[in-house]
């Protein structure tokens, strides 16, 4: 089984699980305590498993576009773009992070679980352009700091003004003194960072072990459980249960990662031959009065006709009750819309709900206080 730079911390520390092929914490404490912690003041998330790809060169932004229906060539430097990789049926092969750290060097930042098999489509269609492919998974390590407190605790580590990095922008300084990118990005639905610390080794893994002690002297070591929760809880689909290569954008409800202006990408017919119907069922959010909803369950109508089915589900400790993203009809995708969860022998009732389930003016990057 794979680790990852920071494997001596979890082991000593945490509870693991297999993740992805790596040996991974899933909790320190529990679940709840760590996902209020980000919520509240802020956690810290070994994230190194994640695919890091250097694409740099002349035709480094031309090939990125043929991989992605995102503008990135007339992105500005320093901007951290979302967006998808798709094959020509238009299905997601995966969501990533681009980051443009120069006019002609990005960052991609993909899925553990396809981090391989992305780097040889990237790869594959690198030929005829005039691009340098790298993989820096190995020899970087990554660490996602997350919540409303995020700021204050990583402030006096770094050379960076983090007062001046926008969301979604990216920027290289150092932090502890190791050579790093720092992103205004993350997976939970909260303002926070995402720290490559460069030149982290399995062998040497001291700059990325001291980031990661530095960070933790004041922010929550966090493990996969919370991390899941909290993803859910903002309404971020997961690679290979909300969406996949049977969802487009369209389905997954990602449109807006789509460029008007350009179809010459890989999907780029298929996704102008979507766009002219609505798609027959869109990923959407439900929250039950009661019982916790989970993956595979079926979703039913006010008439107990089966109009979609659980793609992920979990309790959020926030709202302190059970909540999932599925797959529904486009019938029954009205926000405020009843409908039932079939779990077991019995139905529990709920609504189809936007994202994210909480208050936005309490929690999450758009709350009210976010100035921490």
């Amino acid at each position: 089984m794979k680790t990852t730079q920071l494997h001596e911390f979890h082991a000593e520390t945490g509870h693991m699980t297999e993740f992805a092929g790596y040996d991974m914490p899933v909790w320190y404490t529990s679940t709840s305590d760590e996902h209020l912690a980000v919520r509240n003041h802020c956690g810290a998330f070994d994230v190194s498993h994640m695919g890091r790809v250097r694409v740099s060169g002349q035709g480094s932004g031309r090939l990125l576009e043929r991989l992605v229906p995102t503008d990135v060539v007339s992105q500005p430097t320093g901007k951290a773009i979302y967006t998808l990789f798709l094959n020509e049926r238009a299905g997601i092969l995966d969501d990533l992070i681009i980051l443009k750290m120069a006019e002609e060097d990005f960052i991609v930042v993909v899925n553990a679980a396809n981090a391989e098999a992305d780097l040889e489509h990237i790869q594959e269609e690198s030929r005829g352009f005039d691009a340098s492919i790298r993989d820096d998974t190995a020899s970087s390590a990554m660490i996602a700091l997350q919540g409303p407190d995020s700021r204050r605790v990583l402030q006096p580590l770094t050379t960076a003004d983090l007062g001046q990095l926008k969301r979604f922008r990216c920027q290289e300084a150092q932090v502890m003194g190791h050579a790093s990118a720092i992103s205004r990005t993350g997976y939970t639905g909260e303002d926070g960072y995402e720290i490559i610390v460069y030149g982290a080794t399995n062998e040497q893994p001291e700059a990325a072990l001291e980031v990661w002690r530095g960070l933790v002297q004041d922010a929550k070591p966090c493990g996969l459980a919370a991390r899941d929760s909290l993803r859910t809880e903002a309404g971020y689909p997961l690679y290979g249960s909300d969406i996949g290569k049977d969802t487009d954008p369209f389905v997954a409800d990602l449109a807006w990662v789509l460029s008007a202006s350009r179809q010459d990408y890989i999907g780029g017919a298929a996704v102008a031959s979507a766009r002219d119907s609505p798609p027959k069922r869109i990923r959407r959010g439900l929250v039950l009065d009661e019982k916790i909803p989970r993956a595979g369950f079926e979703i039913l109508d006010a008439s107990s006709a089966t109009v979609g089915r659980v793609t992920s589900g979990t309790f959020s400790p926030i709202l302190r009750k059970g909540i999932a993203v599925g797959l529904v009809e486009g019938s029954t995708s009205d926000f405020g819309t009843p409908v039932k969860v079939r779990i077991r022998d019995s139905t529990a009732p709920g609504n189809i709900a936007r994202f994210p389930f909480y208050d936005e003016k309490l929690y999450g990057w758009k709350r009210q206080s976010n100035g921490k």
